[in-house]
């Protein structure tokens, strides 16, 4: 281990990765959902700034994706930052800035002439370090977020968490002794959970030592050993977050997770009327208790400003949304907190099949003649359509140079995904603000389409045959690699058919090709 690391696990670099909640386009929804005024107006240019950044996959996207905008990354791990930047310059962005630097030093002064900004996020950070950084955290929000700002806080949230402490705390403790490198630690100590669950220890979960098992077994162990080996590692409750971040003037907007802000969707009225109820201070960590979150993705303002109801509604009205996902997956039976919903056929049918065709504005959506007579509101449809992940609100004006600059990063992204060996990421995409998740045909389809091949799915089949070639892959299939290469193409075939037939043409609509 490191000395300089302040307990954090830095002898394995964290997973690289796309949290679409983090996106500025998607955080100003859940101000709206509260009638909150966002930190910017619908399609101006912002200024963002994300602490612990990784390697920057997320930065980065944004970036891409928001290309007169001004985004900022800082981390701790020069390995990350190297990492970063070495794609922001392959991949062209000249928006974005990554910058190694520790907590207390982003606090305790501005080497970097840090401007003020808009949006400041943290994704999987505040749980796992230590009390003096989540102080340099709040003294750095104190100092740059402007009046009207947003920061948006991730955790391990409690009492979810309550019943896992005590692996956590085995396998931390076993790992800790042994002196290995982090991955061999958190392995072993997986083991050692095992045989002391076995042995009849009752207060370690028989489901979660399985669940561990089953991630180290995959291949995880980069995740397994952030996770679980952090020296500061302290899930949270939902009032001390807030008590602490209440020294930088934030208060809390709402959750990130778009059906959170439903309570009829994630409480029974007898729990809502008791947290009603209950003194404001303690109504969010309240819910938790009948939730039983273990993460919560927190939007706080510094400044809240409250949105009249007429100037809200016309504003909901006027968001366009986009389809996100095949039209084959499209459904009105959704998951919420609470268990499942279904979505009142009489105007969602007709509005999922006029979003098919294209992007429809909220308040197209509600003056479809079909819909007529629907109870449906303007905030009900953003909130059930983008937080089904079925939908994403349009929010950028998709110009020939956006989709160049959003092209040539994704390129390179893929490239790098490929080195490494990934089978998912995200593309950049323009219209949206945010980036989409491919897999790996549709990664390899871009990268061949990029190249020049044509949107054919027999050149693009022998193009990414090629491609696979050249890197020495085959097609896998559940686990196993397909040998015969009459197998392989026709494997191909079939996913390149499907891709030039619903991927390809979201990828166009989206300004990502």
């Amino acid at each position: 281990m490191s000395t300089w690391n302040d307990g954090y696990v830095s002898d394995i670099e964290y997973l690289p990765g796309f949290y679409v909640d983090q996106s500025p386009a998607h955080l100003d929804l859940v101000c709206l959902l509260r009638n909150v005024e966002p930190p910017v107006a619908a399609g101006e240019p912002f200024r963002y700034c994300e602490l612990g950044c990784g390697v920057g996959e997320s930065a980065l996207a944004i970036a891409a994706a928001n290309p007169d905008s001004e985004v900022w990354g800082f981390d701790f791990n020069p390995a990350h930052i190297a990492r970063g930047r070495e794609l922001a310059r392959s991949g062209g962005l000249g928006n974005i800035r990554l910058e190694e630097a520790s907590f207390e030093e982003l606090a305790q002064s501005d080497r970097f002439g840090l401007p003020v900004f808009d949006y400041i996020t943290l994704h999987g950070v505040w749980a796992w370090i230590s009390a003096a950084n989540r102080a340099a955290i709040t003294r750095f929000i104190d100092r740059h977020l402007k009046p009207g700002g947003l920061a948006y806080v991730t955790y391990n949230a409690l009492p979810g968490w309550t019943s896992t402490m005590p692996l956590q705390r085995l396998i931390s403790d076993f790992a800790a002794l042994g002196h290995e490198r982090s991955d061999i630690g958190v392995s072993k100590a997986i083991d050692l959970a095992r045989r002391v669950c076995d042995a009849g220890a009752g207060l370690l979960p028989a489901d979660l030592v399985a669940r561990l098992e089953k991630e180290r077994d995959s291949g995880n162990l980069a995740y397994l050993s952030h996770e679980y080996l952090n020296a500061h590692w302290a899930p949270c409750y939902h009032a001390d977050v807030a008590r602490d971040l209440a020294a930088a003037k934030l208060e809390f907007v709402g959750s990130a997770n778009l059906l959170e802000n439903f309570p009829e969707l994630s409480l029974n009225a007898g729990q809502r009327t008791l947290i009603q109820d209950a003194p404001d201070g303690m109504r969010e960590t309240l819910r938790d208790y009948f939730m039983v979150r273990t993460f919560r993705r927190d939007v706080f303002m510094r400044g809240v400003r409250l949105i009249p109801d007429r100037r809200r509604d016309k504003r909901l009205r006027e968001r366009s949304l986009m389809l996100v996902v095949p039209p084959s997956a499209v459904t009105r039976d959704i998951k919420v907190p609470l268990g499942e919903a279904n979505l009142n056929e009489g105007f969602y049918a007709p509005a999922l099949k006029a979003l098919t065709e294209g992007p429809r504005s909220i308040g197209e959506l509600l003056d479809l003649p079909e819909a007529a007579g629907s109870t449906a509101s303007a905030r009900e449809v953003l909130g059930m359509l983008v937080g089904s992940r079925q939908a994403m609100a349009v929010v950028n004006a998709v110009t020939p140079e956006a989709v160049v600059a959003a092209r040539t990063y994704n390129r390179h992204h893929l490239a790098a995904c490929a080195d490494a060996g990934r089978a998912v990421t995200a593309l950049a995409a323009p219209a949206i603000g945010s980036a989409v998740t491919v897999t790996v045909f549709e990664m390899l389809a871009y990268e061949a389409l990029t190249s020049g091949t044509s949107a054919d799915p027999a050149a693009l089949t022998a193009a990414v045959w090629t491609l696979l070639q050249s890197r020495g892959d085959k097609v896998r299939h559940e686990g196993s690699i397909i040998e015969s290469e009459e197998e392989n193409l026709r494997i191909l075939r079939d996913n390149m058919e499907k891709i030039t037939m619903v991927a390809l043409p979201l990828w166009r609509r989206l300004g990502a090709l």
